[in-house]
């Protein structure tokens, strides 16, 4: 089975002041780097044999903050979405003078100027989480720390917006109930190979147990894209800093 690890980049000091950032290649605040050493904890239990990144700084300084004994590899395809003439604006600002052209936006309906459209944004990140969900297919299989059998599993770190629009793609979510990802969070996508329940009281889960794991590799890697959707469960979502270590909220690092 793979497990994808799917975690927005810690906080940044337009993050703080609520600007749009986009493609702005903004750096960690002190908070996003302690924010991100604090999700690292739970990603180096993981036991991810591949790691991914964007183009953009700040998920790269989120990686480095994990400790984990590898490089990620950069996937342009990951970054945030290109919010053109908006970005560095205001949140509050943009919501004010532009209310319809914001909530078109949020909707997934308007495009800023010189921005990127929301079918691009999708497009893309699907790209992205289909080519690394068939190369981890290739990586070693490790041991689960919540499952009775090993799995191979990648992080993958992006950006708020970005991950949103490829969760309702990959329809694990809907888009007018979601509450927005928070810095440094993490969310869990597993990906078995057959429709069955999972389940903890069962031998290997309930899952068939492969005994050559190059076969397994196969047959995950000539899965189609409507495939990978289709066997897609979320298992956990939003898990953040503050959850992973409450008594870090209390601190002025975690905001």
């Amino acid at each position: 089975m793979i497990r994808i690890l799917l975690v927005r980049h810690g906080e940044t000091e337009w993050n703080k002041d609520h600007r749009l950032q986009g493609h702005s290649d903004i750096s960690l605040a002190e908070s996003g780097v302690q924010q991100a050493r604090i999700t690292g904890g739970f990603v180096r239990a993981q036991n991810p044999q591949q790691g991914y990144v964007s183009n953009l700084v700040r998920t790269q300084q989120t990686f480095a903050e994990f400790g984990l004994d590898r490089a990620p590899q950069v996937v342009p395809d990951l970054a945030e979405q290109n919010l053109g003439e908006w970005e560095g604006w205001y949140g509050l600002d943009v919501r004010t003078q532009f209310p319809e052209d914001f909530e078109g936006w949020r909707a997934g309906t308007h495009t800023p100027a010189s921005g990127e459209s929301h079918q691009h944004l999708l497009t893309r990140m699907k790209r992205a989480f289909f080519d690394i969900v068939r190369a981890t297919a290739q990586s070693r299989p490790t041991e689960s720390v919540d499952l009775s059998f090993r799995l191979r599993t990648a992080v993958v770190v992006s950006h708020g917006a970005a991950l949103r629009v490829l969760l309702e793609g990959l329809r694990l979510i809907d888009r007018h109930q979601f509450i927005p990802l928070t810095p440094a969070s993490v969310t869990m996508i597993d990906i078995p190979l057959h429709r069955g329940t999972i389940s903890s009281t069962l031998p290997h889960s309930g899952l068939d147990e492969e005994d050559d794991a190059a076969v397994e590799a196969r047959h995950i890697a000539g899965l189609s894209d409507e495939q990978i959707t289709d066997r897609c469960r979320l298992r956990l979502i939003n898990l953040s800093p503050e959850l992973l270590n409450p008594a870090a909220a209390d601190s002025v690092a975690i905001r």
